[in-house]
């Protein structure tokens, strides 16, 4: 059983949560990296398992486009460095196309996830408060003040605020920031503020005070404050978050407080959820580690990009490095897998892992699969027909689904072999000479290719007799199969492995017994 399906059996037999309402938020500052597309494909997962429950479910996904600009992508440094403070949605766009800065890099997002099936039906939280939507809950929060201060002490066990703090900014009249401003009063009508100069490092306000409403957009609540407000705006019952906001005393838990405290509204359910890593470490938009959430989408087919989520075990660090690894091919090996257990009718959480990565609902029928590292191997002959060859391998010819997958998995073998394979997977046959490094065969080895040599005056019919040949003489002679198979390869291309040694042999017959007899 997959671990979604766990989870919504939890939620439905707890009896609460209802109505069932999945959702997900991101602040759209900047490209997302990978890592910021879990939240979305694991609130879908939940989504579709409830779906899959029986149950009436919403699911929905918050652009946090009312937040301030406090950091900027190292590009935008330069000529954005004037709009730090202001709300996202008001500072422009880097390109002429969209409104706003938010717009643009939430576009790109929501284009990403959307891409790996992601179906949540998107809100802005700029528009929100703008159409009233948060009027009543910023009276309460201003109200709260102090339970608020409170409930920060209590659950994260933080200093209380200064004297008079209040838990809103406004957008500044004069000078249209929000990260500078400070409220510091409310008479249950207006709030008096005023637009700070050293309020924060980032950003240097105006001094610009005055008293207004804060409502209708003309203010934002604090993040933690906001988040608890979200729920009972739009009515969440369900979210998660990563472990950096799900932490015993963190955000999240201060959020939960605000909305039962302070708000009345039911707790959702809480899904915290570990992180993927990239090379080993924690993926940043700011510090410019790891892959763009657009890039993914570019180097994978969806399908096989959305299982990296659905086979991640949410209370596990994954860690996923493309960049001069087999973590591509050995993604599609581990996909191949998962869709033959589906097929075979497994009860294994691989199998549901392929179900619940498909971008549609609808799993595809069982076909036939080209192992894509073969499919790469193959490429980088010119003399090798890519869909004979599967066709050899399949026993019979491709249908028309399985001819689709070979082309989507011959282009993105390209991309792979172009742009992020090791420089030992990429390789050609060098021309007429013996490469240097088969200088290194030991006599073992030399003795090996000997007999290879007498295999390959015979006529093969099927690779799969020669391969296992090539097995059986490294048996017989003592030799271990890597070494006897190192051999092949570093005669031929210089590296101690290649594409599957039969076939790779037979397509190259002449150029394989000119190089052996030179041996």
């Amino acid at each position: 059983m997959h671990w979604a399906d766990k989870i919504a059996k939890e939620i439905i037999s707890s009896g609460k949560h209802k109505p069932y309402w999945v959702d997900d938020m991101k602040t759209a500052s900047g490209f997302a990296h990978v890592g910021s597309m879990l939240g979305p494909v694991f609130h879908s997962l939940v989504y579709r398992a409830l779906k899959k429950a029986g149950q009436d479910v919403t699911f929905t996904f918050v652009i946090n486009d009312f937040d301030v600009i406090d950091g900027l992508p190292k590009d935008l440094e330069k000529d954005y460095s004037k709009y730090m403070g202001f709300p996202l949605k008001t500072a422009p766009s880097p390109v002429p196309e969209f409104k706003s800065f938010s717009d643009y890099f939430a576009d790109d997002f929501i284009k990403s996830f959307r891409a790996l099936g992601v179906e949540a039906e998107t809100l802005s939280s700029w528009d929100m408060y703008h159409e009233g939507k948060f009027d009543e809950l910023i009276r309460t929060a201003l109200d709260n003040s102090e339970k608020i201060q409170d409930i920060y002490k209590t659950v994260s066990g933080s200093a209380k605020k200064e004297l008079g703090w209040l838990p809103l900014q406004v957008i500044c009249e004069n000078c249209g920031k929000l990260g500078t401003t400070r409220v510091y009063d409310w008479d249950g009508e207006k709030v008096s503020y005023k637009c700070e100069p050293k309020l924060v490092t980032w950003a240097e306000g105006c001094e610009h005070e005055s008293k207004i409403s804060p409502f209708g957009g003309k203010a934002k609540l604090p993040w933690k404050v906001d988040w608890a407000a979200h729920w009972k705006a739009i009515g969440v019952t369900i979210e998660g978050a990563g472990k950096d906001h799900s932490s015993a005393g963190g955000s999240f838990d201060i959020a939960m407080a605000i909305c039962k405290d302070v708000f009345k509204f039911p707790q959702p359910y809480k899904l915290p959820y570990e992180w993927i890593l990239f090379g080993g470490r924690k993926m940043s938009t700011s510090k410019g580690i790891g892959m763009k959430a657009h890039d993914l989408v570019k180097i994978l087919p969806p399908k096989v990009a959305r299982f990296i989520f659905a086979r991640h075990n949410y209370k596990k660090q994954t860690n996923f490095n493309a960049e001069g690894t087999l973590a591509i091919p050995d993604l599609f090996d581990e996909y191949d897998k998962a869709s033959n257990l589906y097929w075979g009718g497994k009860d294994h959480k691989l199998a549901a892992a392929f179900e619940y990565s498909q971008v549609s609902e609808k799993t595809p029928e069982k076909h036939f699969l080209p192992r894509f590292i073969d499919v790469a191997n193959y490429l980088q002959d010119a003399k090798i027909d890519i869909a004979k060859k599967f066709e050899e391998i399949k026993g019979g010819p491709l249908n028309e689904l399985e001819k689709n997958t070979l082309d989507e998995r011959t282009k993105y073998a390209k991309i792979w072999l172009a742009d992020y394979a090791p420089k030992e997977d990429v390789f050609t046959i060098s021309s007429s000479e013996v490469p240097e490094k088969a200088k290194s065969l030991t006599e073992a080895q030399k003795e090996y290719l000997k007999k290879v040599s007498e295999l390959m005056e015979q006529k093969w019919e099927n690779p799969d007799e020669l391969q296992t040949a090539l097995y059986n003489t490294s048996k017989e002679m003592g030799i271990p199969a890597k070494d006897a198979f190192a051999a092949i390869y570093l005669v031929l291309i210089g590296k101690p492995h290649g594409p599957k040694a039969a076939w790779f042999l037979l397509e190259n017959l002449k150029v394989v017994k000119s190089r052996l007899i030179q041996i």
